[in-house]
């Protein structure tokens, strides 16, 4: 296994019963969410994200990213492999970057690390998944 970042804490792994897999799988079917539930584990923690949103959780929402158009989902359920894991993340510790200037991804110290407004070519952003 992996070594965790030092910002790491807890587990990122939502599990859910059969039923309630069974559901999130309809979920993800019926809403084209970007999300394949047969692969291993994402760098989101897409079921903890359908958990949240079938308990009414108000932090369970989705919204169209102003920088590039696409829909997100919210930070908090990011895991420390994610590209722009940030300090919203549950599964973020102390050292964990933060969201700047409403684009910009910043470190402790201030050092850029992340820049939603020139982000790094991927193959997620030519096809248009993030």
């Amino acid at each position: 296994m992996a070594p965790r970042p030092p910002f790491a804490v807890g587990s990122t792994d939502t599990r859910l019963d059969l039923l309630n897999e069974l559901a999130f799988r309809d979920w993800v079917a019926q809403n084209k969410v970007p999300f394949d539930p047969n692969a291993p584990p994402s760098d989101y923690d897409m079921r903890g994200f359908y958990q949240a949103l079938q308990q009414g959780s108000p932090i369970a929402a989705t919204a169209v990213n102003p920088n590039d158009h696409l829909l997100h989902y919210p930070d908090y359920w990011k895991n420390p492999s994610h590209v722009t894991f940030s300090s919203e993340s549950q599964f973020a510790g102390p050292g964990a970057p933060s969201w700047i200037n409403d684009s910009q991804l910043a470190s402790p110290n201030g050092r850029i690390v992340y820049d939603e407004q020139s982000p790094p070519v991927t193959m997620g952003s030519i096809l248009g998944v993030r």
